[in-house]
């Protein structure tokens, strides 16, 4: 049996899955949340996003916000929501702050409230000094935060008062240590705004650290799904072959691998 989609939660989908990639799974997410996808390489996480941003054909349904993602045209469907895929078009010799500009969506001149939106997020970023440069030319992390501020822009809060949903594909990746706390302290802050904000991240305790819901995958199946406290060693044996140890301290939880 089916169960009836929650008429509370932002984001529902029923036996959402896609022959050969992802098995039948359903969730209901409600925004203001941080939701982690976990697993290994291959286990069907860029699938699950790909599909939840309507980018795949997946059998099953999905409602944003009531709507039926199949119901909704590509306009409204990017106002609605914004992925941040792994693999991006290469955008050779632009300006970065004419890359950032794409997340606007409507050309001509930029709003103040526009302007507003880039200021803070070249701040929470550290762009402000890239904005010049040719695109093509940075580094793969540089290029990486700018990808993803223009992919914030598109549903901002205050800028965007339809945009409810921000799918991102391993964000971290290429982000040293610094600009992946950053980005991090970004996310829970426009997620404590309203956006529901859904990422795959291979790091197990940043996911712990700064996830407020998790759901786990392995060979295209959901394992599980809930609050964070659901990973122990158990599930990390299980599902990524690893043994590990547990260590709190300060009111924190590790899982450092076994030697």
């Amino acid at each position: 049996m089916i169960s009836p989609v929650d008429d509370k939660a932002l984001l529902c989908a029923r036996q959402l899955s896609l022959a050969g990639r992802l098995a039948p799974l359903s969730l209901d997410w409600q925004g203001g949340q941080l939701v982690a996808l976990l697993g290994p390489n291959g286990s069907g996480k860029s699938t699950l996003l790909g599909a939840l941003a309507g980018l795949l054909p997946a059998e099953g349904s999905i409602t944003l916000s009531g709507d039926t993602l199949a119901s909704l045209s590509l306009p409204d469907l990017a106002r609605r929501r914004a992925m941040l895929p792994q693999r991006q078009p290469h955008l050779f010799h632009t300006p970065v702050f004419s890359v950032l500009a794409l997340g606007l969506g409507e050309p001509g001149a930029v709003s103040q409230a526009a302007r507003e939106a880039m200021a803070a997020l070249c701040q929470a970023l550290e762009l402000d000094h890239l904005l010049g440069r040719d695109f093509s030319r940075l580094s793969g992390g540089e290029q990486q935060r700018v990808l993803i501020a223009r992919t914030l822009l598109q549903v901002w809060p205050g800028l965007n008062p339809a945009g409810r949903l921000l799918l991102l594909d391993e964000p971290l990746a290429g982000l040293d240590l610094h600009h992946q706390l950053a980005l991090l302290r970004l996310l829970k802050s426009v997620s404590r705004q309203g956006l529901l904000v859904v990422m795959a991240i291979h790091d197990i305790n940043l996911a712990i650290d700064w996830a407020d819901r998790m759901l786990c995958l392995q060979g295209g199946e959901m394992v599980c799904e809930g609050g964070v406290e659901l990973i122990d060693e158990a599930l990390l044996e299980r599902v990524f072959q690893i043994r590990t140890n547990r260590l709190e301290a300060g009111g924190r939880v590790w899982f450092m691998p076994s030697l």
